[in-house]
């Protein structure tokens, strides 16, 4: 332990050595020492050049309840606790060694028997060789000061244990939200897939018996009046026309051939009949060689591909768009870029990028498997950037 701040200073005084040339002179120093050192209200020692220690004044008595006499020597050991002693005899002996400055922090027994932390210095005293030929040491109470810093640590220590457990349910609550959104989406996905059975098996068969029955009919006109006929025809079309539409409906609600075939088959698929659709010039390409992820993800970053195209033809003003698909260090990576007027208002940017246009559904599907996703506006166009962790790989058919 360390401890910058002490509670009372600390004097170094002691006798000198007795100086044969200067006897009562010397005496009477001695004596004054011994009486200023008395007065100080704290523990003052000295020894000799080999450690053995000669001085204690009143204090070091008053708080051992040792009478005096009874420290010198080693008779300072029965004072210092059990567990500290090895460290302080070791630390006492290098100074006496290297002749440096003697610094410890240990307990020291008081009159009552408990036991009090204490800082120990001593500095030496050097003759004209600059041998030392004494040292001057003082005990300090600290024991305020470590109760402070054991109640300070034992505060971070439970601070510590806190933030750690926020931290786990804060990763709980992720994992509890991926979860949910993983769920959400793929019972989105499941209910798409029955609405999508249902016109194709209700619907879809039902317009298309009525359109053959329609073109049976008109054949039986013959040379019935041609109202009738150009009534019948319109009704062909519409029936035509409804079936494209319900064509276009399950494409969305089901991608075709994305189980068989794989991403960047159903990506081209999509492109086209968007690009037919929407007079936009749609583009996929794919860079290296990609294997096939899970069926979840490549259906996530089809639906997110599905809702940047549509922002695009509803949104950007542009003539084209281009989608190109990737390995990237975290898995797949895909750009859905166009040509548009991108956005030169960087309010509108902003707003755009916290959730318009269809962001917060996109961003849902990446965060439900780990990934992320970014907008960029270069200066003209917009870019969708989406990184997707790669999974349990499979081998994508030929594109």
């Amino acid at each position: 332990m360390n401890y910058s701040l002490r509670e009372e200073p600390m004097a170094f005084l002691t006798p000198p050595r007795p100086d044969p040339t200067a006897a009562e002179d010397s005496a009477k120093a001695a004596e004054l020492y011994r009486l200023i050192a008395d007065t100080i209200p704290h523990m003052v020692w000295t020894a000799a050049a080999d450690g053995w220690l000669d001085f204690f004044n009143r204090r070091c008595h008053e708080y051992t309840g040792m009478a005096r006499g009874a420290l010198e020597g080693w008779g300072w050991k029965a004072v210092v606790h059990p567990e500290d002693w090895e460290r302080c005899l070791a630390s006492w002996t290098r100074a006496l060694q290297s002749g440096e400055r003697y610094e410890i922090e240990y307990r020291l027994r008081r009159a009552d028997g408990t036991y009090r932390w204490h800082h120990g210095s001593a500095v030496p005293l050097r003759d004209a060789a600059g041998r030392p030929n004494r040292w001057f040491g003082t005990c300090t109470d600290i024991e305020a000061e470590v109760a402070s810093a054991r109640i300070l640590e034992e505060m971070v220590q439970e601070r510590s244990r806190e933030l750690g457990a926020s931290e786990q349910r804060a990763t709980r609550y992720a994992q509890d939200v991926r979860r949910l959104m993983h769920q959400l989406v793929t019972a989105q996905e499941s209910e798409r897939r029955r609405v999508a059975d249902d016109l194709h098996d209700l619907i879809g068969q039902s317009l298309t018996a009525l359109g053959l029955q329609l073109t049976a009919l008109r054949q039986r006109l013959g040379e019935e009046p041609e109202r009738a006929r150009e009534r019948i025809d319109a009704m062909k079309s519409l029936v035509e026309t409804t079936i494209d539409a319900i064509r276009g409906v399950m494409t969305d609600l089901r991608p075709p051939g994305l189980e068989e075939y794989g991403l960047s088959v159903a990506l081209r698929a999509h492109a086209k009949e968007f690009s037919e659709r929407t007079g936009m010039k749609a583009a996929v390409s794919v860079e290296g060689a990609l294997e096939r992820l899970p069926h979840d993800a490549e259906l996530a970053l089809f639906r997110i591909a599905q809702e940047a195209l549509t922002n695009a033809a509803k949104h950007s003003g542009g003539t084209r768009v281009s989608l190109a698909l990737s390995p990237s260090a975290r898995g797949v990576r895909l750009v859905v870029e166009d040509d548009g007027r991108g956005f030169p208002d960087p309010v509108g940017a902003r707003g755009a990028r916290r959730g318009g246009w269809g962001l917060p559904a996109m961003r849902e599907r990446v965060e439900a498997h780990g990934g992320e996703l970014r907008v960029e506006f270069p200066g003209s166009g917009t870019r969708v950037v989406v990184e997707f962790p790669a999974g349990e790989p499979t081998a994508e058919r030929p594109a």
